[in-house]
């Protein structure tokens, strides 16, 4: 078992180690260059009848400070599509549905932008 946490440091070591050169990817109004900190992951997959959730796969996207810290305030969610990349920031006080605190990022297999282009 101890291994196997030793990988995954390991592995995201090398992963972080290697945004030197990478720029955030979510939404940025000022379309400056934002370096990149870290990574936002996010497992995605489908829920089952039992009510067990399978993960297919995993959403990795570099992203900077800024956006770390909007995700940790819980004033803030992501919706991200992963077709074309896309993102939109909602600020919780002005949204018109109520988002359980627990959620910060919502994952679309497609959006209006991939539809629009």
């Amino acid at each position: 078992m101890e291994d196997i946490m030793l990988d995954c440091v390991i592995n995201d070591f090398i992963a972080i180690s290697g945004l030197e050169n990478e720029s955030c990817v979510l939404d940025h109004k000022d379309k400056e260059y934002h370096q990149a900190v870290d990574y936002l992951c996010k497992k995605i997959g489908y829920n089952i009848p039992d009510g067990s959730d399978i993960a297919e796969a995993e959403l990795r996207i570099p992203i900077c400070q800024e956006c770390v810290d909007a995700l940790l305030s819980d004033e803030w969610i992501i919706f991200y599509c992963i077709e074309c990349n896309s993102s939109q920031w909602l600020c919780r006080k002005y949204a018109k549905k109520i988002y359980p605190s627990d959620i910060n990022i919502i994952v679309f297999k497609t959006c209006p932008k991939c539809y629009s282009s």
